[in-house]
């Protein structure tokens, strides 16, 4: 049976943070944002990391079992020569990587699970959005 770390949400979101950034190419992170309203050019790809909700489940007196619903927001670029779905897919895949390489969260979590993936079917040419909320386990001291 593994043994995994008591935790906290600011680790977790440091280390996702951290395997966000390391895909090759992104341009921007950024945290608590849905929309990518005064994001400049330069910015893109990029990526915001949203806390949604936490669901706790008392599990001992003094162990609780944390549900964390994180909400992933990924926006991309099409250059003229470019198709914004591949343009679109090609990040979203190195979003999946990002996420799933380490569902531990460096042996702070449980796990890391990616509920959904909805784009906006590329009605904002030449810029692509799409949201991937995540489910992250972990063990906290309550």
């Amino acid at each position: 049976m593994a043994i995994y770390k008591r935790s906290t949400k600011e680790i977790i979101m440091g280390d996702l943070d951290t395997a966000i950034r390391a895909i090759p190419g992104i341009a921007y992170v950024d945290w608590q944002r849905a929309y990518d309203q005064g994001v400049t050019r330069d910015r893109y790809p990029g990526s915001f990391i949203n806390d949604i909700r936490v669901d706790k489940e008392k599990l001992l007196k003094d162990i609780t079992k944390n549900l964390w619903a994180v909400g992933l927001v990924g926006f991309v670029w099409a250059g003229e020569d470019e198709n914004l779905g591949t343009v679109q897919n090609t990040f979203i895949e190195a979003m999946k990587d990002a996420v799933v390489s380490d569902r531990s969260r460096d042996g702070n979590a449980y796990t890391t699970n990616i509920e959904l993936i909805e784009t906006d079917m590329g009605n904002r040419h030449p810029q692509g959005v799409f949201s991937m909320p995540i489910t992250i386990v972990f063990w906290s001291v309550e």
